[in-house]
């Protein structure tokens, strides 16, 4: 081949495409240690999470598998039977600025439980309506669900699991479940029994692929909706769990049943149960109704080969958040990054 005899014949030469790399990976599959980089310069700003969660598949899985864990609840502050916008509020200026204008137009109605970011309400029909369970978005008070109650309107709790929605009898020994979420118009409810001998439900809540509940006296279930072709009213879709280490909820000095109750909480490997010890009632709050006074807040955490709960000194460096209000509670690994203290228990209460 001759050389080139004009400047604009090397600058029109054919080159050869650059070779390709095998490094190149596109946004999806970056490696695991760029990712935390970058998130650990956006935490805990949740604008900037919710937009990194957003940019794709792969990256919204890595952030609820790492980063959600670490994240302590927000706060609804929101006023029953009025027009008035709810507000979402961080525990800390870090985690969000100004709070966040939420529109709640069911907000008129009973709240039964805060669960998987949603609210379940209870709206009475008046006039011959039938009274109707809700399932509005916390964030932005989009309806998901509204569907006519089973049956009258004693219910005291409901939860949403991966694939159901559950809700608790008040009166009768029993729970019914629908399909959650649903492209059915008309959803159906699917009655069951508890066991025998289980009491009220606290809270349900899922543990690494598992439904499980704790009712009033510290029993333990297990939910199992998705394997089930058991009739109706059967006793198959949930069972009793055993186990040991709890003190006896009968006993003069106790936990708290009714308020507060026990609640569980997914710790990352660990399966914890709170509970609020109380002094035995004096004859003046036994008359009264009026509320005992509170000894000391208990942790346990489960060991899943004895079946026996233990008591812990401390929760090292997690920390506990309890609702109230929404009968739930959640724990936050890495809390002190976000302008809260860890290795406490916080109580979220209604204010009025």
């Amino acid at each position: 081949m001759r050389p080139p005899e004009r400047f604009d014949e090397i600058a029109t030469t054919p080159q050869p495409p650059p070779p390709v790399s095998s490094e190149l990976r596109d946004w999806g599959n970056l490696p695991d240690l760029v990712i935390t980089d970058v998130l650990d310069r956006l935490f805990p700003c949740l604008r900037s999470l919710s937009a990194f969660a957003g940019t794709c598949r792969p990256w919204r899985r890595f952030f609820l598998s790492t980063i959600a864990p670490r994240i302590p609840p927000l706060m609804l502050r929101a006023t029953r039977y009025s027009d008035e916008y709810a507000r979402l509020i961080g525990l800390s200026p870090a985690l969000i600025g100004d709070p966040v204008p939420v529109t709640l137009p069911a907000f008129s109605s009973k709240l039964l439980s805060a669960s998987r970011g949603h609210l379940i309400l209870l709206k009475r029909g008046y006039g011959g309506e039938r009274s109707t369970l809700l399932v509005v978005d916390a964030f932005t008070g989009a309806e998901r669900l509204a569907v006519p109650l089973p049956n009258g309107f004693a219910y005291h709790y409901a939860s949403l699991t991966p694939t159901h929605l559950l809700l608790f009898h008040t009166r009768d020994h029993k729970f019914d479940s629908l399909r959650f979420p649903t492209l059915n118009p008309d959803p159906q409810w699917t009655p069951h029994r508890l066991p025998r001998g289980a009491s009220f439900l606290s809270t349900v809540i899922e543990f690494h692929g598992r439904v499980l509940g704790v009712t009033d006296r510290a029993e333990l279930l297990e939910f199992r909706l998705h394997a089930v072709n058991a009739p109706r009213h059967s006793s198959h879709a949930v069972r009793l769990l055993p186990t040991t280490g709890l003190p006896d909820p009968d006993a003069a000095a106790t936990f708290d049943r009714l308020r507060y109750g026990p609640r569980l909480v997914a710790a990352g490997e660990r399966l914890l149960l709170l509970l609020i010890m109380t002094d035995p009632p004096t004859p003046l709050e036994t008359r009264t109704g009026i509320g005992t006074r509170v000894q000391k807040v208990s942790v346990h955490a489960l060991d899943m080969a004895t079946m026996m709960w233990e008591e812990l000194q401390d929760i090292g460096e997690y920390s506990l958040f309890v609702d109230c209000p929404g009968r739930s509670a959640m724990a936050c690994a890495d809390a002190a990054r976000c302008g809260v203290v860890a290795n406490r228990v916080y109580f979220l209460v209604c204010s009025t």
